[in-house]
């Protein structure tokens, strides 16, 4: 077919709604190539809304439920390089393979809406990292600039957050920092933010310091105790944390809006009495949800912040084994976070295992991973498909 002179023609016989709803139903690979059919598509496809309306039919796709995106380091921790790869949910089979390195060891931070946000090192976790954005969709990386604040100031642990706010559809790095002035007591306890916006591509430090006590948290640790396994919902990232400082207990779940920049702490639904139980975040559905497991009983609270009746409720609560509580107490000693795949009536991944919650059973994963892997839910997206100055993710060293 002859190309029209006029890149517009197109839009004369479908309005630009119609044109998102029929696009936004293609593969992103696809629709990469589809760019290149004339400048209006490209115009549609290149929109941070229709990025984010692809996004959202993406996560309807029953294949891309089934799969999982697999960080593995080779060898002894990583010495042998690290193999990134796409994999079936249930037996951990490769469904796509991406790349593998040698010049640098990483860690998964978090990920959202399709993109991981990671932490390079050149030699080992005692250098300072390099942080960097990974699409393993449509294979594009892009390197962060400096953080202004030094990394490490919680003992090696994630000290970020990443999320995309709502209302400006701009992805958000952000980094904490913590100022102590004994002399001022309790209120001599600051946190600074740092936030890198992927629009302009650079690092803001605000001025105006967060008094945490505020927050109903004892302390700074018990605030962030448990950032490495925070989820990403609805323009908000959330984690759990504790006000319980000799115990440790997790009592509080925390949040930070990417639209305000603000954080704020929910009390759990739990009494705290019971001794030896386990909680974990996780996405059910279209709900942010939270797993209370112990050797007896396990259930799950969904959130819902407009329920007249409470903030929580109780979505399902049954028997529990020893054998599962004793899978979930590994993946809370090492900080990983528990996968949720609906399909085949509900089960989570919890790091070379399964477990059915509805009948209590583990089960091994039929391929098994390095003891030094990174597992997260798999999306569709087209974020850095275009700009930023972007590279193909493995082209790097």
């Amino acid at each position: 077919m002859k190309r029209s002179k006029n890149p517009t023609t197109s839009s004369k016989f479908l309005p630009p709604e119609v044109w998102n709803q029929i696009l936004s139903k293609f593969p992103a690979k696809t629709l990469l190539k589809f760019r290149c059919v004339c400048k209006y598509w490209r115009s549609i496809i290149d929109n941070p809304n229709f990025v984010q309306i692809h996004f959202q039919h993406s996560q309807f796709n029953s294949e891309n439920n089934r799969l999982l995106v697999a960080l593995e380091g080779m060898g002894c921790s990583g010495d042998q390089g690290y193999l990134l790869t796409v994999r079936d949910a249930q037996t951990l089979g490769i469904f796509d393979r991406i790349f593998r390195t040698h010049s640098y060891k990483y860690r998964i931070i978090t990920s959202c809406n399709g993109l991981l946000l990671v932490a390079q090192f050149r030699y080992n976790y005692n250098q300072e990292e390099e942080l960097r954005l990974w699409n393993p969709c449509i294979r594009k990386s892009l390197l962060l600039p400096t953080c202004p604040f030094r990394p490490y100031f919680l003992d090696g642990l994630n000290c970020y957050l990443f999320g995309i706010a709502p209302r400006s559809k701009d992805y958000k790095v952000v980094a904490f920092k913590f100022k102590v002035d004994d002399t001022l007591g309790e209120e001599g306890k600051k946190m600074l933010l740092a936030v890198y916006t992927l629009s302009n591509r650079q690092w803001t430090v605000r001025n105006d310091p967060v008094n945490f006590t505020n927050l109903n948290i004892i302390s700074m640790d018990g605030l962030f105790c448990n950032l490495s396994t925070a989820v990403f919902f609805r323009g908000a990232t959330y984690w759990l944390g504790n006000n319980d400082k000799q115990r440790r207990l997790l009592t509080h779940l925390c949040s930070f809006d990417f639209d305000t920049e603000s954080i704020t702490c929910l009390e759990l639904p739990f009494s705290v009495d019971e001794k030896c139980f386990f909680l974990f975040l996780f996405l059910l559905g279209e709900s942010l949800a939270i797993f209370r497991i112990s050797p007896i009983t396990c259930s799950i609270w969904v959130l819902d912040q407009d329920n007249e009746k409470g903030p929580w409720t109780l979505r399902f609560s049954g028997k529990s084994s020893w054998d599962g509580f004793k899978v979930f107490n590994l993946c809370y000693v090492k900080c990983r976070k528990v996968l949720y795949c609906e399909t085949d009536g509900g089960y989570f991944v919890c790091g070379d295992k399964t477990y059915n919650i509805a009948i209590g059973k583990v089960e091994p994963l039929k391929i098994s991973l390095s003891s030094h892997f990174y597992l997260e839910t798999y999306s569709e997206s087209l974020a850095l498909s275009t700009g930023y100055g972007s590279r193909d993710l493995r082209s790097f060293p």
